[in-house]
């Protein structure tokens, strides 16, 4: 049963289910073509067509502009200050860092003056990286693998 790929309407399509009602820009594929696409698509890639209208499957990195990949990077370092600060058992950084100039319980000072400067230092380190990936001298990179380059949080001692 032949398929068909619609790059205006970026959709699939059957003749003998659409016939008529198919768009003009429909173009023939395989039945291993479709199926490739289809397997591509459920690992998390996106089917968009190529500059000839044939559908192509590409990481959804691609399609987005540098400006949205450096906020997603940016996404992801917030979420490990929050993440290591709710580590801590604090609901968040900015939780934590109510602490810092407070002497009552020493160690929630200490915590929060450490989770306080370390945030400092992860943003000056990650700033420059973010910036590259927005004006686009960058190539944007893992999440996982900026993050693996900022500073480590070090807990104070007990």
């Amino acid at each position: 049963m032949p398929k068909f790929y619609s790059k205006t309407a970026r959709g699939f399509f059957d003749d003998e289910i659409h016939g008529e009602d198919m768009p003009a820009d429909a173009v023939e594929i395989d039945d291993d073509q479709y199926a490739a696409l289809l397997d591509a698509q459920t690992r998390g890639q996106v089917i968009v067509p190529s500059p000839k209208g044939n559908p192509v499957a590409v990481d959804p990195q691609v399609l987005l502009t540098p400006e949205q990949l450096a906020a997603r990077l940016s996404y992801a370092v917030s979420a490990h200050i929050e993440g290591t600060a709710r580590a801590l058992g604090y609901d968040s950084v900015a939780d934590a860092i109510t602490y810092a100039d407070e002497p009552a319980v020493p160690t929630f000072q200490a915590e929060g003056r450490a989770l306080r400067a370390w945030r400092s230092l992860v943003w000056q380190a990650a700033v420059p990286a973010l910036e590259a990936v927005k004006s686009g001298a960058a190539q944007a990179p893992a999440a996982a693998d900026l993050i693996a380059t900022l500073p480590a949080f070090e807990a104070p001692a007990a």
